[in-house]
């Protein structure tokens, strides 16, 4: 009979011990302690982590340590509502925006492209710190075309829904979005946002979001944390 390697002993070990004694957001013993309670030396416990954070059963904290992640049950579908806000209240949790930027430029040839306008055409650009029950989700930049909506306030974004605010003050109805997904790494600029180790798994997001003239009103780039999100899809055969 074929011997099982020691670090996938242990990772069966610790996989089992995060299910049956951990909750979400629990904080995982150090190195040092896993590898005198499971008498197997610190490399071992460092294969076996990593193996375990790439199958997205915990994530790192820099300078905090090592926690279990969401179930994949329990994350957050970001194919499920294109309002973070309100996806976030549909599911009992405490949805949090913070607005880091709002600066109107002249929109970059690159994303000019993406919203089918020229370029130097003058844009918003905001971005924003989704936060949940207190822990960082995702952060998002999003494009705006400055004469669609004019005047766009920091503060009243802060009080209210991006969508919501398009349609009750500008009348802009959102009919569609387009929306991609692709794996990445975390930059170590946004790392320090989300509060995970410079590259950490993550989704990013592309969403390009069209009114019912047709016309593109939002185009966002999104990076979330892996341990919070997944995609879901339902296939129905016919």
């Amino acid at each position: 009979m074929e011997k099982v390697p020691l670090t996938k002993q242990l990772v069966n070990q610790l996989e089992t011990f995060i299910k049956e004694k951990l909750q979400p957001n629990d904080k995982l013993p150090s190195e040092r302690d896993l590898s005198e309670l499971y008498h197997v030396s610190r490399n071992t416990v460092r294969s076996a982590l990593n193996e375990l954070f790439l199958r997205g059963f915990i994530y790192r904290s820099t300078g905090k340590g090592t926690f279990v992640a969401e179930r994949f049950d329990e994350r957050t579908d970001v194919s499920g509502s294109y309002s973070f806000t309100k996806q976030m209240l549909a599911m009992d949790r405490q949805p949090v925006t913070k607005i880091q930027r709002l600066e109107k430029i002249a929109v970059p040839a690159n994303i000019a492209k993406r919203m089918r306008i020229d370029p130097g055409t003058p844009v918003y650009v905001l971005d924003r710190l989704r936060i949940a029950d207190k822990l960082p989700m995702m952060i998002e930049r999003s494009y705006l075309p400055a004469l669609t909506v004019p005047d766009l306030e920091k503060d009243a974004l802060a009080k209210s829904p991006l969508y919501d605010w398009l349609e009750e003050h500008y009348g802009i109805h959102i009919a569609s979005v387009d929306e991609a997904f692709f794996a990445g790494l975390v930059s170590p600029e946004d790392a320090k946002l989300l509060r995970v180790a410079p590259a950490s798994a993550c989704l990013n997001i592309r969403r390009t979001t069209f009114a019912d003239t047709g016309e593109i009103v939002e185009y966002t780039l999104s990076v979330a944390r892996a341990d919070q999100f997944v995609y879901h899809v339902h296939h129905v055969n016919h």
